[in-house]
């Protein structure tokens, strides 16, 4: 399931969530970054293995920069009564004692670097008790976007935030990532087979793509463990109804959120996203007759959209 049939699923089981069952037949695989789902794949006190792997690969950490050991703290940052909550994903310690913030955005806006730079803010001041000098330990942000942010770089889908004095990075002690996850998608799909990025972010973000395209894996991630165990966790028949509609709760709320006065333009912007999600349905080969029980169009709006 990717982000588009997500959003569509979403508002269909607003209106109706009985609807949930349909969609179980529908897709096999989950959205891996809705709020919820992407907490339930990677938070594990136990066995942090899995989500080790994944910062280490995401944020590029090389040599004594790998992650080795990570401790999971609570997500929700203390704050004022005056002033708004902040909350990531996951955060949590490395084996260093250094602090890793992570946050799945789903709402890129043109407020998202003011919304990010207070959370890391907030974040921060936390972690020298009072009275004690601010000798503050290394931060790492990683943010995770669904929607690309830098428009006018098509080329480029991983970036690495650093503070800088004159061009010069002067402290050293924050190492911002932000990777868009569409935007990988794009250019992957568009550079010859030789050329492909060969590190151990492009190749775990070729699993998730996969997963959400419910195209067939390829070999290498059938022959891993860990990504056989995270086929099976992400797979729609191991997240019970529960969950499944709160992650429906998060993103219809993050919809109001982005479109504003989104009630102007919420039958628009259904029924686009719905023609979307039809679009994906004739690709993948669905019947007509199929895609129209599902989709609520008529079998002949459905097959106007084909091709």
């Amino acid at each position: 399931m990717n982000r588009t049939q997500y959003r569509l699923m979403a508002m269909d089981i607003r209106n109706n969530r009985e609807n949930l069952a349909k969609y179980r037949k529908i897709f096999k695989y989950a959205y891996p970054f809705g709020d919820e789902i992407f907490k339930r794949l990677m938070i594990n006190q136990v066995n942090p293995e899995r989500f080790i792997a994944f910062l280490n690969a995401m944020m590029g950490l090389e040599g004594n920069k790998r992650i080795k050991e990570f401790t999971f703290r609570v997500q929700e940052i203390p704050s004022m009564p005056s002033q708004k909550k902040p909350l990531f994903d996951i955060i949590g310690t490395n084996q260093a004692g250094e602090t890793v913030l992570v946050e799945v955005q789903q709402n890129v806006d043109s407020l998202f670097i003011d919304r990010l730079f207070y959370y890391v803010s907030r974040a921060i001041s936390t972690l020298v008790p009072e009275g004690k000098k601010y000798n503050l330990p290394h931060v790492y942000l990683l943010s995770i976007l669904t929607e690309d942010l830098f428009q006018n770089e098509p080329d480029t889908y991983f970036h690495h935030v650093t503070l800088s004095r004159n061009g010069n990075r002067f402290y050293e002690k924050f190492d911002g990532f932000l990777v868009e996850v569409d935007k990988f998608a794009k250019i992957d799909s568009r550079t010859p087979k030789r050329e492909k990025e060969q590190s151990e972010r492009a190749e775990m973000l070729r699993f998730f793509i996969q997963l959400m395209n419910e195209t067939p894996l390829s070999p290498q991630f059938l022959q891993s463990e860990m990504y056989a165990k995270l086929t099976k966790d992400v797979s729609l028949e191991r997240i019970e109804d529960e969950l499944f509609l709160r992650e429906v709760d998060n993103m219809i709320d993050l919809e109001y959120a982005k479109a504003g006065a989104f009630l102007e333009g919420e039958k628009a912007g259904i029924a686009q996203t719905r023609r979307e999600m039809v679009k994906a349905m004739l690709a993948d080969g669905l019947p007509a007759e199929k895609i129209s029980a599902y989709s609520g169009l008529s079998k002949e709006d459905v097959l106007a959209l084909r091709g």
